[in-house]
C-alpha cells in the first residue's frame, strides 16, 4: 500500500514537472527577437550582399530583377583574389585557348574574362603565365568554365581567377574559338556588357553594372 501511494506521489510530481517545462518552451518558443537587424549594405560588395539588396526575395519567393546567381560549389577560387568584379568579356573556345591569350594581352580596365570552355577536364585553359598577364594588364578576373594549371602560383597573384578544377596539360592552338558571344554554364548567361561579381560565396550576374 504505501509503496503503491510513494508511486503516485512520483507520478504526480512527474507531471507537474513536465507542465512546468512545456510552459517555459511554449514562453520561449513565442519569444519575438527585438534586436533588429542592419539594413542591406550592396557597398560591402559581397556577392550575400549584393543579393539581399537586388534581390531581397529568399529561395521560395524567387523575383525578376535582372540578377542571376550560378549554381552553388559549381567553381574553385585560384586566384590571390577572392573577391573581384567587372565587365563581362566573353570568349567560347574548347580545348583550344588563343583567343584567351589575346584578350588578356588588351588593356583589362577591371573587367572579368568569362571562358566557357565546355566544362572540359582535359587540359588547361589558364596558366600562370597568362594569369600574370591578366593581372599585369588591370583585369579584374577570370571565370573559367574548365581547368587552370600552375594553381599554386595563380594563387600569389593579384587576380581573381575561378574554375572548375585543375589540369597539368595545357590545351591546343588549332581552333581560335569565338569572341564576345553570349555563352551559358553553371545555370547562368554571361553577356559582353553585363556584369559579374564574384567571391568566395559565388557567382552573381547582373544585366548592369550594380550601385556597390
Amino acid at each position: 500500500m504505501l509503496r503503491r501511494c510513494a508511486h503516485r506521489a512520483l507520478a504526480r510530481a512527474s507531471s507537474s514537472s513536465w507542465c512546468a517545462s512545456v510552459g517555459t518552451v511554449r514562453k520561449v518558443t513565442n519569444t519575438t527577437p527585438t534586436t533588429p537587424l542592419p539594413p542591406p549594405d550592396a557597398s560591402r560588395s559581397g556577392t550575400a550582399d549584393i543579393c539581399d539588396v537586388y534581390h531581397p526575395e529568399n529561395v521560395d519567393e524567387m523575383g525578376v530583377r535582372g540578377v542571376s546567381i550560378a549554381a552553388s560549389n559549381y567553381f574553385k577560387d585560384f586566384g590571390g583574389r577572392r573577391r573581384f568584379a567587372g565587365e563581362v568579356t566573353t570568349v567560347l573556345c574548347y580545348e583550344n585557348n588563343p583567343l584567351v591569350r589575346a584578350a588578356l594581352e588588351e588593356p583589362g580596365r577591371g573587367r572579368v574574362l568569362v571562358v566557357d570552355g565546355g566544362a572540359s577536364a582535359r587540359c588547361a585553359l589558364l596558366g600562370d603565365n597568362l594569369a600574370e598577364m591578366a593581372a599585369a594588364n588591370g583585369w579584374s578576373g577570370i571565370i573559367v568554365n574548365g581547368c587552370v594549371r600552375d594553381s599554386e602560383d595563380i594563387a600569389k597573384m593579384a587576380v581573381g581567377v575561378k574554375a572548375i578544377g585543375t589540369h597539368p596539360l595545357k590545351s591546343s592552338k588549332r581552333d581560335k574559338g569565338l569572341r564576345d558571344v553570349e555563352v551559358s554554364f553553371a545555370g547562368v548567361s554571361f553577356k559582353p556588357g553585363s556584369y559579374v561579381y564574384a567571391d568566395g560565396d559565388g557567382v552573381v550576374v547582373a544585366s548592369h553594372k550594380l550601385e556597390v
